[in-house]
């Protein structure tokens, strides 16, 4: 019985200097874009989501509504979780342990630099920086989440936005 799980950035995001706060900055017109293509791009490649756990950030929330549109999976089901906002892979790997088994495929949406350490952890490989939007998904022959793992997954495919075009 095979686990899935897909780690997602948040799409570009305004800069720092627009006065917001961290937690409060949004999509630029070009993250909103990526968002929805990224969703589409997983939903044509049959990549679903059983469950979507996503950081309660402003950038993050945006992100996950976008792909929800693409995925025509319900925004009102999204776990949306305080900790996985300027999270380590510690926590990060404490959230997905709490997952039912009966989920075989979740995506994780957060923030870098953890979502790219995490990618690393459970692959043992050198993925590098996840650019905004950028997606990793990665396969276990896991029974239960709450045997994640380091290097207990293996990279799938890696999605780029850059290659959009």
């Amino acid at each position: 019985m095979s686990k899935h799980i897909i780690l997602i950035r948040h799409a570009q995001a305004e800069g720092i200097q627009s006065g917001l706060k961290d937690i409060e900055r949004m999509l630029t017109p070009v993250g909103s874009k990526d968002a929805m293509r990224m969703g589409k791009l997983l939903f044509e490649a049959n990549i679903i989501p059983d469950l979507i756990l996503s950081s309660s950030a402003e950038r993050t929330t945006e992100t996950t509504k976008y792909l929800c549109e693409q995925l025509n999976f319900n925004f009102d089901k999204v776990a949306f979780e305080e900790d996985l906002y300027e999270s380590s892979v510690r926590l990060l790997v404490n959230s997905i342990q709490k997952i039912k088994s009966e989920y075989k495929c979740v995506f994780l949406v957060a923030h870098n630099p953890s979502i790219s350490y995490l990618a690393e952890y459970l692959t043992g490989e050198v993925i590098g920086n996840l650019p905004p939007c950028g997606v990793v998904n990665l396969s276990s022959e896991i029974d239960s989440w709450e045997e994640i793992s380091q290097g207990s997954f293996e990279l799938v495919k890696f999605y780029d936005p850059a290659n959009f075009d």
